[in-house]
């Protein structure tokens, strides 16, 4: 359950006697507070503090196995394995960082009151499943890319079957059948601009992501897949209602502006999955 509380993102998750709150500050500070079954009576109590973020914290999910924070510098993800001991958290070894990766998104100067609302990059997934990030790099576009929020590597990439502009997408999850060994499914919804849904079955491709034993393209856009995205947009040099001359489409391919491209894929991508060696983590 997520809230929203003076300017803190708060994610609540109740199991049985135990409440574990996890929210994050516009300082970066991502804390969380428990209460067990031994500490009733007394009020919740500071568990964890992450200093990690550099902006404010926009979004924060807390899973039986991972804590994703997300800040507003291009979406910056950090991940933390959770540790628990009969289902509550536990500090034995404690939270260990996992990940640090970014879900880059372009987006129009003046864009759309309701372009956020029905573009929200994620996490998707329930809190004992496998949560997910859909990154749409550009405002027009037809491809979507799906990323494992615990590690940031790619599942699959989305791409409209008639090639249409995905205007918005959402993640549904369809209760199993009553049959035995029946799951639970999980869907992307994808709104074109022709009027058009389209629906992809999530389950499956992370059934084969999971399966696959060739290497996976780590994370959102490479270089060439970025160069090949930006080539479809109409770069103008105005930002006036007349019209404006757009750059030679030989720009985007020459050799100097490759090299800034992928300079600047690799600074904000950040598709290492190493984690900062500035990290501060504390324990009480």
């Amino acid at each position: 359950m997520l809230y929203s509380y003076n300017g803190l993102r708060i994610m609540t998750c109740v199991s049985g006697n135990w409440i574990e709150i996890a929210y994050g500050t516009s300082s970066g500070t991502v804390r969380v507070i428990v209460q067990h079954p031994e500490t009733v009576g007394h009020g919740p109590q500071l568990f964890q503090t992450f200093t990690v973020h550099q902006s404010s914290v926009t979004k924060v999910t807390l899973s039986e196995k991972f804590l994703v924070s997300v800040c507003s510098e291009y979406n910056h993800v950090r991940t933390w394995s959770v540790t628990r001991f009969r289902g509550m958290i536990s500090t034995q070894p404690g939270s260990t960082p996992v990940a640090s990766f970014k879900i880059l998104s372009l987006e129009e100067v003046e864009p759309c009151i309701s372009y956020c609302a029905g573009n929200d990059c994620g996490p998707y997934g329930e809190q004992d499943d496998e949560q997910v990030f859909v990154q749409k790099v550009m405002p027009e576009t037809s491809e979507l890319f799906v990323r494992l929020a615990s590690n940031g590597k790619r599942v699959c990439i989305i791409r409209a079957v008639d090639c249409t502009i995905i205007t918005c997408f959402c993640v549904h999850e369809c209760e199993g059948s009553s049959r035995m060994g029946s799951r639970p499914r999980r869907f992307i919804l994808t709104g074109h601009c022709n009027g058009a849904i389209q629906m992809w079955d999530l389950t499956t491709a992370l059934d084969l992501a999971n399966k696959c034993l060739q290497p996976i393209p780590n994370g959102g856009p490479t270089a060439e897949e970025l160069l090949r995205l930006l080539d479809q947009c109409d770069l103008s040099n105005s930002h006036c209602s007349t019209p404006s001359i757009s750059p030679y489409p030989g720009m985007l391919i020459s050799k100097g502006n490759t090299a800034r491209l992928k300079a600047s894929n690799v600074a904000f991508l950040n598709q290492s999955q190493q984690t900062d060696a500035s990290t501060s983590t504390s324990s009480l």
